[in-house]
């Protein structure tokens, strides 16, 4: 869709789309479509703020929903804009937070912040959005400006953040004063940009509405904020974080992500679908339906909504085969090995033999299939290692030249490698 498509299309049909797996609109609807109407009226695209802080080298899935948000407001015609939060990092969001953050130097930021341009590339077109970092106004606050606008917030409003209020509750718990300064960064932010919209999760909300505040203080048409739910980690209720293991990474590569995302929660299948994919929402509720009614395989869906994702970080072909070398591994594993079907990018391991034989244990450590001779000695012995589909049963097994012809090494559910000799 061209930016000009905007002035084609209805509000009604921008706000279904904008509504795609929204969680809540602040203050109302009846606000974004009084926003989007004006934009039409006046010929102007609306101004969409998002806003990250670059407090780790990697973004995952649960940080692309609303960065895919984003980008379909960018398809409607109007202007990203991403602010990478290089100074509210240094300070840490208390939001979702029992305890404070640890506080990240200026350095680590811009590291991270470095790497965050060719992740967010994959989901947003950054050739038609402007990224800023707002250091850019935020470094220039001064005491002043900072008395100003503490005299307009009151301590009551503050802790209306329930993160805030929990934490000043619990007598166990500290409340610093550089983590209220956060809200009001971020709400500073919007001020900054004349964002007309902005976008978060719902852990989010307190410093969205905060903008809104701020924006009314001086003078500018408060922003409409769109929140959306947090993307839970691939079992169990947590929200996907990297701290907690639970996450795929952006960056990934395709067969990575194919693999880790097979492994979520048969329960997550819908959210995944609709937080993560454009398939029509009709279409996922009927997938969900014909698994409830025993009328599909929740693997098989999982397969197709996998598939999906994956496409969009590293196309359709890659996904194809990403899908299809997943099952030749699960074929692997049901069979011990003894299958023709081998995947596509099963490691190649060239092994320098020695004339008189070379053991097996050697050969595991060289691979890195294991750490140590111990460490293979002790694989071999529980029945854990496997050459052409066949258990390994000594520890003294001993390779000659011309044994190792496409020989598939298998150790427990480790990648296999195929030996090849040198």
């Amino acid at each position: 869709m061209s930016g000009s498509d905007i002035w084609q299309m209805s509000v009604d049909e921008q706000i279904k789309i904008i509504k795609r797996g929204a969680e809540k609109i602040l203050p109302d609807e009846e606000a974004l479509r009084y926003k989007l109407t004006t934009a039409q009226k006046e010929g102007r695209p609306l101004r969409i703020k998002l806003g990250i802080d670059p407090t780790v080298t990697d973004i995952h899935l649960g940080h692309t929903v609303p960065l895919r948000n984003l980008r379909r407001f960018q398809d409607l015609g109007h202007t990203a804009i991403l602010v990478l939060g290089d100074f509210t990092a240094t300070v840490g969001d208390p939001s979702g937070r029992s305890k404070a953050r640890p506080p990240l130097s200026h350095e680590q930021v811009l590291e991270n912040a470095a790497t965050y341009k060719e992740q967010v590339s994959k989901i947003l077109d950054l050739e038609r959005a402007e990224v800023v970092y707002n250091s850019t106004w935020l470094a220039k606050l001064t005491l002043k400006d900072l008395i100003f606008i503490g005299s307009h917030i009151s301590v009551k409003r503050m802790l209306e953040g329930e993160y805030f209020g929990r934490r000043f509750e619990d007598p166990d718990q500290t409340v610093f004063l550089h983590e209220m300064f956060y809200p009001i960064m971020q709400g500073m932010d919007s001020v900054s940009i004349n964002a007309d919209i902005e976008l978060g999760g719902t852990d989010q909300e307190f410093n969205c509405l905060m903008g809104r505040d701020l924006q009314r203080l001086y003078g500018q048409e408060p922003q409409v904020v769109v929140t959306f739910p947090l993307l839970p980690g691939l079992t169990g209720t947590e929200k996907m974080s990297k701290s907690l293991g639970n996450y795929v990474g952006v960056s990934w590569g395709a067969q990575e992500q194919f693999n880790k995302l097979m492994t979520m929660s048969d329960d997550h299948i819908g959210i995944y679908y609709r937080l993560l994919t454009d398939v029509p929402i009709e279409e996922i509720e009927e997938k969900i339906q014909a698994i409830q009614n025993g009328q599909a395989d929740p693997r098989e869906v999982k397969k197709q909504l996998v598939t999906e994702i994956v496409s969009q970080f590293h196309g359709p072909e890659a996904a194809r085969r990403a899908a299809e070398d997943y099952e030749r591994y699960a074929e692997i594993r049901r069979t011990g090995g003894k299958t023709d079907q081998l995947p596509s990018n099963i490691p190649i391991a060239k092994i320098k033999l020695d004339p008189e034989g070379t053991r097996l244990t050697h050969i595991l450590v060289t691979t890195g299939m294991a750490s140590s001779n111990s460490e293979a000695k002790r694989l071999i012995r529980q029945g854990g290692v496997r050459l052409r589909g066949e258990v390994v049963k000594d520890d003294t097994h001993v390779i000659t030249p011309g044994q190792l012809h496409e020989a598939l090494l298998q150790v427990g559910s480790r990648t296999p490698v195929i030996l090849q000799e040198e």
